[in-house]
């Protein structure tokens, strides 16, 4: 009898210690989560195709990505109305989008976006601030590295007159590749399948004098932001094309920078690759998250 009970109150012991540490290590999580603040940028190509199911695929994929902030590019097909309601659907309040037609960029948050600034008409870009983040999501242009630098002066000189003391993310499809991946697209076989893009893409123009022009990306590191996936990697990942498509042109195109004021609440940042985004969209979504 007395072993019964002995053996009985160590079955009790062990349970209600093995709940304990679920209960700590779910605790510690919840702690982990609340403790940072998590931005996705995708460039969801041509609005989802306008294909439905897409569409609810991303809802479920982003139930379990849980970003605090989504910025979106190439939003083509939805209107101010029909974001609010996409956004709802997902569990997010907050939207943004400032043009109907063409490929346009949006925000979807959980919380509040403020101090919305207007921007031009032929500019795909946001302006506006979420928490004390200053946000700027960008979908430059894919034609010639003249204008995608004649865009960027226009962005760079939009955070200028923000203090440097503010914490600023830009982020987006920049159609531009960096110079601090030169070294991996400084290949024979690289430069062969730039060529043959340009040819095949009339009005459109990467190399200038026959080289890849990077000064998009350079004055943007040179006005002090810094790019987030190199900020641990010395390695090179391609962001684009996806599964989707069976060109080798590969880029890595789609960045999130961050300034100064930003740098000692880094936690990580990473393209992510899975079975659904391999095949949604020609561009892999990138993550970032920050400590609060």
């Amino acid at each position: 009898m007395v072993a019964t009970i002995r053996l009985k109150f160590i079955g009790f012991a062990l349970l209600l210690c093995c709940t304990l540490v679920a209960c700590k290590k779910k605790n510690r999580e919840t702690a982990i989560e609340q403790g940072t603040f998590k931005v996705l940028s995708y460039n969801v190509y041509e609005g989802f195709s306008g294909d439905a199911v897409k569409k609810q695929g991303f809802k479920k994929w982003i139930d379990t990505m849980k970003p605090d902030v989504i910025a979106l590019q190439e939003m083509k097909g939805f209107t101010k109305a029909g974001l609010q309601n996409f956004a709802v659907e997902m569990g997010y309040n907050y939207t943004l989008m400032w043009h109907e037609a063409g490929l346009p960029v949006a925000l979807v948050s959980k919380y509040p976006i403020t101090e919305i600034k207007t921007v031009p008409s032929n500019l795909h870009l946001i302006q506006a601030k979420v928490l004390d983040y200053n946000f700027f999501v960008i979908h430059l242009s894919p034609l010639t590295y003249d204008i995608r630098k004649a865009e960027m002066e226009i962005i760079l000189a939009r955070t200028q007159v923000i203090p440097k003391t503010e914490k600023i993310l830009m982020m987006g499809d920049f159609n531009n590749m960096s110079p601090q991946d030169a070294s991996f697209y400084n290949t024979t076989a690289k430069m062969d399948l730039i060529r043959a893009s340009e040819l095949s893409n009339p009005g459109t123009k990467i190399l200038n004098n026959g080289q890849i022009d990077y000064t998009t990306i350079q004055n943007i590191m040179d006005e002090g932001f810094y790019d987030t996936w190199k900020i641990f990697r010395s390695n090179y990942e391609k962001s684009a094309p996806t599964k989707l498509r069976t060109h080798n042109n590969f880029t890595r195109i789609d960045y999130i920078f961050m300034n100064k004021a930003i740098l000692n609440h880094y936690k990580d940042s990473y393209l992510v690759k899975d079975v659904y985004t391999d095949y949604m969209s020609d561009h892999y979504p990138m993550v970032l998250i920050l400590k609060k």
